[in-house]
């Protein structure tokens, strides 16, 4: 009786395809992992694009006598704002804005 079961279960899965169990043929597979890694690809290249041809956008924020500007796209900062004095020191002309 067992045997039978197993030769009933067998005959069964060998009378489906791989549509049917839901399997996916591995050239059709091999096809859509390709397509699947070049939109990847080209959704990247666009990413890339965009983040290139945004514009700067800047935060003022105070931290003592000086005024700093920070690019948020960039992450950079410089020195906008000072006394006449700090400006004459060489290390603080080298952090201003230009």
């Amino acid at each position: 009786m067992r045997k039978l079961l197993i030769v009933l279960a067998c005959l069964g899965l060998a009378s489906c395809d791989a549509d049917t169990l839901g399997y996916v043929d591995k050239a059709k597979y091999d096809a859509l992992q390709r397509q699947f890694e070049k939109v990847e690809g080209d959704l990247k290249a666009a990413q890339q694009q965009v983040s290139d041809c945004q514009a700067h956008k800047y935060q003022v924020y105070k931290e003592g006598y000086r005024t700093w500007r920070l690019d948020t796209v960039t992450g950079a900062t410089c020195l906008l704002l000072t006394t006449e004095v700090d400006w004459k020191n060489a290390k603080t002309a080298s952090e201003a804005c230009y």
